[in-house]
């Protein structure tokens, strides 16, 4: 008889419920992930056992086709990670504990045109985590190839599973300047609180100044990017800070505030942000009645 995973019973399916999402709240994250595919009950026992993960972390590549998955649990604090890698990338066979992403979408009994997004829709359907964070990076090629750029980062497959985020980065690790038409489709679709940004932080505060962007709290660009701060505020209108230098070394988080602070202003509600220029970077933290309140305390 076919013992294998896919084809052996499993007694948990006939525990009480109470048990059954104990059980599996108890599971480590794989073998939750491979519960969840032997069936639709199964895949739904797993989702309705709210089993808290600590976050995941999908990393596009602009330069190969190296995406990967990371998650980080709860239970142990360790980091699972996934290769969405092209099959000529030596990226799997330079680290043995990374995961085959094909081989854990094989494993999902559901119909797709694209692995990557059938897993990554698996991925964050069954488990529930605390934060989702997206990172669009440029990274080193292990073989002499590049992405297709037929595709471009507005067709990415993540984006037909996903467009909202806890945090964004845009090229982190190394310089990565995209196209206006790309930071557009990204400040447009990609909906974020957090975004954290190179040279593209310009084209953003111009369109929070100007309300094309609303729901923004704050983003930091940090100087190992090497833009010059000059351009971060180029062609925007500054004013006094409405904080002291003292509040702001609760406020960026820094022992002592060394560098330039000062206020921005949206024009069509009037709501202030207050920029930091120091030896770090550009920070910036944009104002609500509960921040001000906090602040006043």
């Amino acid at each position: 008889m076919d013992e294998s995973p896919k084809n052996r019973k499993f007694g948990l399916l006939k525990f009480p419920f109470a048990l059954r999402e104990e059980v599996i709240r108890n599971m480590e994250f794989m073998d939750a992930f491979h519960f969840s595919t032997l069936s639709k009950r199964s895949k739904r026992l797993v989702h309705n056992a709210k089993l808290r993960t600590h976050s995941i972390t999908f990393c596009l590549n602009t330069f190969v086709a190296n995406d990967k998955i990371i998650v980080e649990t709860i239970k142990d604090g360790q980091c699972v990670m996934i290769s969405l890698a092209d099959p000529r990338e030596s990226f799997k066979r330079k680290n043995p504990d990374v995961i085959d992403g094909r081989k854990l979408a094989n494993l999902i009994n559901e119909p797709s045109d694209d692995y990557k997004k059938k897993l990554s829709a698996h991925l964050l359907f069954i488990f529930h985590f605390k934060e989702t964070i997206l990172h669009i990076e440029k990274g080193v090629s292990n073989v002499d190839f590049e992405r297709n750029y037929t595709e471009p980062l507005t067709d990415f497959f993540l984006w037909d599973v996903r467009k909202t985020f806890d945090f964004v980065s845009i090229g982190w690790g190394s310089p990565l300047f995209i196209s206006s038409k790309d930071l557009k489709f990204i400040l447009e679709t990609i909906k974020s609180n957090q975004y954290y940004l190179g040279k593209q932080i310009n084209d953003l505060l111009k369109q929070w100044i100007n309300g094309q962007i609303t729901d923004l709290e704050s983003l930091i660009g940090y100087k190992r990017y090497n833009f010059p701060a000059d351009d971060i505020l180029d062609g925007i209108v500054t004013m006094d800070p409405t904080i002291t230098y003292e509040q702001a070394k609760k406020v960026y988080s820094r022992q002592e505030i060394k560098g330039q602070l000062m206020n921005i202003q949206r024009k069509v509600d009037g709501q202030l942000a207050t920029v930091l220029l120091d030896e770090e970077g550009c920070s910036v933290i944009m104002w609500n009645e509960k921040l001000l309140a906090e602040l006043r305390n």
